[in-house]
């Protein structure tokens, strides 16, 4: 018998994500230490989409609150990402 979860098994046990308010956004958005642009890129929304989240004005959406539990939950990854499409040895002129 394997005893090992499965993926799917451990997100299926996972805790609900949390309902993220406005205040909760804004204190993400300055553990990343990004703004509404940066934080934009990141979601992989518009600025203004941040923008009405910290408002009020609108909700994030069921994959935009996992993605913010994922990143408050390991800031880590957010480098890992960001090496992707940056590598630590790229050089700018």
């Amino acid at each position: 018998m394997n005893t090992e979860k499965t993926a799917l098994e451990m997100i299926a046990g996972a805790a609900r994500c949390p309902e993220y308010s406005p205040v909760m956004i804004s204190a993400l958005m300055k553990k990343l230490d990004m703004n509404e642009k940066g934080f934009a890129l990141l979601m992989n929304v518009t600025p203004s989409t941040v923008r009405l989240w910290t408002s009020g004005a609108v909700q994030p959406s069921g994959t935009a609150k996992r993605l913010m539990q994922i990143y408050e939950t390991g800031p880590e990854i957010v480098s890992k990402i960001a090496g992707e499409y940056y590598p630590a040895d790229r050089r700018d002129s």
